[in-house]
């Protein structure tokens, strides 16, 4: 099977399963015929922008970090992200600098965009930081404060 075959074929397991792990998409592409090891997924779902994202029941699972894909993350999901990855924050004017544990800023950043905060203008993700812009007319130490309050900080 060629590439893209392979990577049509992740993005349906993605969307329509969501699985938790590299382990549960190589068994799911070998039942339907692709026979690819850990490595080789692990590639796809960069190249494809997959990232792990809280999923039901605060159980982390594969999801799409761009594109229409993914559904938009309720208050709930960013929530629960807000508790897992969120450690610190920072307010400079309109900017906003979370800090998270290493490689988990760019999951968070994606429920922020998500979430359809009207705070948000938009975020950019590190390793280990985001850089949150705050909207005109918004209050960035209040938008600070209520993420703080979400994340039980």
């Amino acid at each position: 099977m060629d590439r893209r075959r392979r990577l049509e074929l992740i993005r349906e397991i993605v969307a329509e399963r969501s699985p938790a792990n590299q382990a549960e998409l190589v068994e799911e592409l070998a039942a339907r015929g692709v026979v690819v090891n850990q490595s080789t997924v692990s590639r796809d779902l960069r190249d494809l922008g997959v990232v792990r994202i809280p999923g039901p029941g605060g159980r982390r699972v594969y999801g799409f970090a761009a594109g229409g894909q993914a559904a938009v993350a309720d208050e709930e999901g960013l929530r629960r992200g807000l508790r897992e990855f969120l450690v610190g924050m920072e307010v400079s004017g309109n900017l906003l600098v979370l800090r998270t544990a290493p490689g988990n800023a760019h999951a968070l950043a994606i429920l922020l965009d998500r979430n359809g905060r009207r705070e948000v203008a938009g975020t950019v993700a590190g390793d280990d930081t985001i850089l949150v812009v705050v909207r005109e007319g918004h209050d960035a130490r209040e938008f600070a404060r209520a993420l703080g309050e979400m994340a039980g900080l």
